[in-house]
């Protein structure tokens, strides 16, 4: 008996052997790479809705994504709603103004890991309280938060009238109790909990932030907030609203810049820059922007 017992200890031993060295053997898959490309999947986040739903997600960005695609944006132009009832989204959570933003989030985020998983990269631009979602499902996948996704690979964020310090009007819809709302108050344990530094993911993530001293909704110091690589701020004179940081995609503007990079100060204010949508289009397509 005690052959056949050797025999069978070191036939496990063997086989034990080569399930560890094929395991070792096996690295885990590498971040995709970083690249200057307009073949990357853009997803487009919507803010908030006063009247509980946007009529579409792509009537919503109907300009942006017209502009991308008749400036021969070669990659997938896709839509991320949060609001039941809504049509014209790539995909859509059904939430309501209830929801809080770190819910949406946790939609997005999974949403974004069904590309992940497969070690593909998005990029993503976002309009108002839409930045605040793709913000969170940043902060949270990073710190393996319950329910959301191991890792993302975002490769770059552009953010539109975002309100990263909160907004005023957030304090006054507040009152409606809605959570959405209660969750943009500056101060509130949603913002507080971000910190005050954009969030990377699993392969790091190039941020750009832009805002209007003509937003009505976000003030031009908020939509900037949270140390982004890039910082943008249109003049009073470019007559920049809040939904024109998302619709407006032609003509040059007054306006000043910030490069974290560069020192992170602001450069003096220059006339012929780019809109808003075309500025966005720019910093998804690079890597870093400058």
């Amino acid at each position: 008996m005690a052959g056949p017992r050797r025999r069978i200890v070191l036939f496990l031993a063997a086989l034990m052997a080569a399930v560890l060295t094929g395991l070792t053997a096996t690295p885990a898959s590498a971040a995709p790479t970083r690249t200057n490309s307009d073949l990357s999947r853009v997803i487009f986040v919507h803010g908030f809705a006063p009247t509980g739903k946007h009529s579409s997600c792509s009537s919503y960005f109907s300009n942006a994504l017209s502009h991308f695609r008749n400036r021969g944006w070669r990659g997938s132009l896709l839509t991320f709603g949060y609001y039941a009832g809504q049509d014209g989204c790539s995909k859509n959570y059904a939430g309501s103004r209830d929801t809080s933003l770190k819910t949406v989030a946790k939609a997005f985020a999974n949403y974004v890991y069904s590309y992940s998983r497969n070690n593909i990269k998005v990029d993503v631009v976002a309009h108002s309280m839409g930045g605040l979602v793709v913000r969170a499902a940043l902060y949270y996948t990073a710190r393996h938060a319950s329910g959301f996704p191991p890792r993302l690979y975002i490769e770059d964020v552009a953010t539109l009238g975002s309100p990263h310090a909160g907004t005023g009007w957030g304090t006054a819809c507040s009152t409606l109790g809605w959570q959405q709302c209660k969750d943009m108050k500056p101060g509130s344990p949603f913002l507080t909990a971000l910190g005050s530094s954009m969030p990377n993911s699993a392969m790091g993530t190039d941020w750009t932030t832009l805002g209007s001293y003509d937003d009505e909704i976000v003030s031009e110091t908020s939509a900037v907030a949270g140390t982004a690589e890039h910082e943008w701020q249109y003049h009073p004179d470019a007559n920049m609203s809040h939904s024109d940081l998302k619709n407006v995609t032609t003509g040059s503007y007054k306006a000043r810049r910030k490069i974290t990079a560069n020192g992170a100060t602001w450069s003096g204010w220059g006339t012929g820059y780019a809109a808003p949508v075309s500025l966005a289009r720019t910093a998804v397509f690079y890597h870093s922007t400058s």
